[in-house]
């Protein structure tokens, strides 16, 4: 009898383990594999990095969690965390059957600390169960008993020492401590404010540890107040206190570390709960960083990987420029529209030098609220500074007329003003339309009947003959129309897209400008005009801006590198010269005494002159001011420097102002405080001229060679090939010029080679100089000479000869050349 009950009692047992065994078997079907955990990645912000790696621009996250290794996590921490939710942690097999059995009783009291999850089972639960199981309306008892033989599975796939290691830290870094703060370093920072995990004092390692339990309800700045000084403070009796206590006494019985002496016990219940506070995430470069946002969300292939994949990005903002960049602006478009006792105090502030209050002081009261700034290094395309308005953080102050987060300098446009007109002069000189030589006539002309369309200079001045280099150098307007003329839009459109120039309204609203594109009225992006004036002074090789140089995954590995830079040869490099000689003429005193009072950089060793070639713009109304312009290239480490300005209205609102500024008196000295500032230690360099340039001596009044017309002489830079006399020239001997009366005289109308339409205001232009400076157009524009000067290069054709009306004898040198176009509007 006795061997048969055993017999029936082995039966038995061996039945049941079969039963249990097909169970597990059973419930074990379509769970993921534990070996998975070496695999489990955290969903991690995505950090934005400086050029230099070091200084942090922004990151973007969907959840705030910083992931660390099991050697970033003290001892204390490990400690409070066990004591909390799992006391046999290091021994047990996944699940704690007496935890089990005590959370029940518990829970039958009322008087529950903490539950039956292991710590591996809550892994397990969060990332390591299918989601059938673990979705809303899922069976309880079912995910519950899945939980438990997944936790045995992933303790057998990582079993001792190493294993706990493991599955702890991968406990850390995933569970929510609430308040937004996922994973353990996130907590520490939130509440505390502490990156260092170290640095945790015992109290608030206890209250984090508590946490996890119900985030919600215990998330302590449920329960701060502001005490007398400000700071946030928990009470005594809030509950997350009450559950650090707890965890506390446990730390006194003794844990697998640590052990609290009964006074480091009584100083740690003691320790008020301070939380850090709130903590705005802001940004630096803040429009810098959101471009680059943008640009992420096409390289990693959208906006999931960005806010999860914990990736690095190395940009190619210089921090030091950026910083410069955000001061000047400020000093320009902040300073002057606060009242005068703060502007003077943020001048103090930001130590601006005395010999920059002139300026910024003369801009109070211009109704000028907004500005915009791109410097990159043209060689590269690495966008170096980006500031998209005068301030991004700086909300206290937006209104229409400035609006902080817009990023004027990437998504907005604006009209260039003259500023356009570099563009369409290198259009020009490439297509062996014009020379820095040729001869254009600066007088009042309706170029457009049909719209009744009489634009003036700035002055409203008509200077008569002026020759290229400098209707560009000086900015003058009707000039820069009949170049337009001379070259045709068509051709200028091309050169500006070959330079990265992108039309507002594109091709087809540049096309519909007709003439009056010449002088900036289409809008364009200040990052790409910034980008084409440096393929100007990249030889004519455009390289596109580029704000990324590389991504690099959790683990560090790249993931994306920059390409290598691949430029476009925009214009030739001849022509991008003529253009680079021209503008640096700007910043000389000897060749441009107006601009280059603005303009001139005196930062080399000794206060030796910088050269720049820049240009400035103005808008109609002076609704936009603008200074773009560019160093040589540097002979050291320094980028290769181009800087573009604006300044004006975020509604683009006109200046209310009875003098308003201009891009002389506000854009040109802003750019010139920054570059000053950012280049001061850089060696000096200069243009140097390309292979395929030649220099010439020319009539200074008519551009071509000399002759016996010739009263005075100059010497320019040509495209070899186009220079008077060789075979490709294109400015004519003596255009401007009739003989009559036994001499030369000098005649607009012949000089005139755009349509004839345009040729009875050339001559009423003629009419009204013969009496003298000073005589008024229909167009309410007045006759003057060029700066300096003192005739139009010679007695004027049809005054008296002996007393009679001059004759003309004959048409002339160049009067073969006299070729009349058909409008081009």
């Amino acid at each position: 009898m006795v061997v048969g009950a055993t017999l029936i009692s082995i039966l038995t047992v061996g039945l049941l383990v079969i039963m249990l065994t097909t169970a597990v078997g059973v419930l074990s079907v379509g769970l993921p594999d534990p070996a998975g955990l070496k695999a489990l990645t955290f969903a991690q912000p995505t950090v934005i990095y400086d050029r230099s790696g070091t200084v942090e621009l922004g990151r973007f996250s969907r959840e705030d969690r910083r992931v660390v290794a099991f050697a970033d996590v003290p001892p204390l921490v490990l400690d409070a965390t066990t004591t909390a939710e799992d006391r046999t942690f290091w021994s047990n097999g996944g699940f704690d059957v007496p935890a089990i059995l005590s959370a029940a009783a518990q829970g039958a009291s009322g008087a529950r600390e903490r539950g039956a999850s292991t710590i591996t089972q809550q892994l397990v639960r969060a990332r390591l169960l299918p989601p059938d199981v673990t979705e809303a309306g899922a069976d309880r008892y079912l995910r519950k008993a899945k939980e438990l033989i997944q936790s045995m599975r992933l303790s057998d796939t990582f079993p001792g020492e190493k294993g706990k290691e493991q599955v702890v830290t991968a406990y850390l870094n995933e569970i929510f401590y609430g308040h937004g703060a996922y994973g353990i370093a996130a907590a520490a920072s939130i509440y505390f404010g502490v990156t260092d995990l170290a640095k945790l004092t015992p109290a608030e390692a206890g209250l984090l540890a508590g946490l996890p339990k119900s985030p919600s309800t215990l998330d302590p700045y449920r329960y701060a107040v502001a005490d007398k000084t400000g700071r946030l403070v928990v009470p005594p009796d809030a509950p997350p206190v009450v559950r650090r206590d707890w965890i506390l006494q446990g730390l006194a019985e003794g844990a697998r570390w640590t052990t609290l002496t009964k006074s480091q016990l009584q100083a740690a219940l003691a320790e008020p709960v301070v939380l850090s506070g709130p903590q705005t995430r802001t940004f630096k470069a803040a429009h810098f960083t959101w471009q680059v946002r943008r640009q992420l969300d096409a390289i990693l292939g959208g906006t999931d990987k960005v806010e999860t994949g914990g990736y690095t990005v190395v940009t190619t903002l210089d921090w030091k420029a950026q910083q410069l960049a955000e001061k000047w602006l400020t000093v320009a478009a902040i300073v002057p529209n606060v009242s005068r006792t703060a502007g003077e105090t943020m001048l103090k502030q930001l130590k601006i030098p005395a010999r920059e209050l002139p300026w910024v002081r003369a801009l109070r009261g211009k109704d000028l609220h907004d500005g915009a700034l791109v410097a990159l290094d043209y060689r590269t395309g690495d966008v170096l500074a980006y500031a998209g308005s005068a301030g991004y953080g700086r909300d206290s102050l937006a209104s229409a007329q400035f609006s902080p987060k817009f990023d004027a300098a990437g998504d907005g446009a604006r009209q260039p003003g003259s500023a356009f007109k570099p563009i369409v002069y290198a259009s020009a000189f490439d297509n062996k339309k014009l020379t820095p030589a040729s001869l254009l006539l600066d007088v009042s002309t309706q170029f457009n009947a049909r719209e009744n369309w009489a634009p003036h200079d700035a002055d409203q001045l008509e200077r008569g003959p002026v020759l290229v280099r400098k209707a560009l150098q000086y900015s003058l307007n009707i000039p820069a129309i009949r170049a337009l003329q001379r070259v045709g839009n068509d051709a200028v459109d091309k050169t500006a897209e070959a330079l990265g120039i992108r039309f507002t309204g594109g091709k087809t609203a540049f096309m519909q400008a007709g003439l009056a594109g010449a002088i900036g009225t289409v809008e364009v992006r200040p990052l790409d005009l910034t980008s084409a004036y440096g393929g100007i002074a990249n030889g004519g090789v455009h390289v596109p801006p580029r704000m990324i140089l590389e991504v690099l995954g959790p683990d560090g590995a790249v993931v994306w590198h920059a390409p290598d830079v691949q430029g476009t040869q925009a214009v030739s490099p001849q022509a991008a010269f003529l253009v680079t000689d021209i503008l640096a003429g700007n910043t000389d005193k000897t060749q441009n005494p107006i601009w280059s009072a603005k303009l001139a950089l005196y930062n080399g060793k000794g206060g030796a002159r910088r050269p720049a070639a820049v240009k400035t713009g103005t808008s109609n109304e002076a609704a936009d001011l603008a200074t773009y312009g560019f160093l040589p290239p540097p002979k050291g480490n320094q980028p290769a420097l181009a800087v573009g300005i604006w300044m004006g209205n975020s509604d683009h609102s006109n200046p209310r102002s009875k003098e308003p500024a201009t891009s002389l008196t506000g854009a040109a000295p802003l750019w010139h405080a920054f570059v000053a500032d950012y280049t001061s230690a850089w060696p000096v360099t200069d243009f140097t001229p390309p292979k395929g340039v030649v220099k010439a001596t020319v009539d200074a009044w008519s551009g071509g060679r000399p002759g016996p017309w010739t009263k005075d002489t100059t010497t320019a830079w040509f495209i070899d090939g186009t220079q008077p006399g060789a075979s490709g020239t294109i400015d004519q001997d003596g255009l401007l010029y009739n003989n009559a009366c036994g001499g030369w005289r000098v005649d607009l109308v012949k000089a005139e080679l755009g349509p004839l339409s345009w040729d009875p205001d050339v001559a009423n232009w003629m009419a009204r100089a013969r009496r003298g400076t000073g005589q008024v157009s229909p167009y309410d524009t007045r006759t003057a000479y060029f700066w300096n000067q003192n005739s139009w290069g010679g007695p004027l054709a049809g005054t008296s000869c002996s007393g009679s009306k001059a004759s003309n004898q004959g048409a002339g040198p160049g009067a073969g050349f006299h070729r009349k176009h058909k409008p081009k509007h």
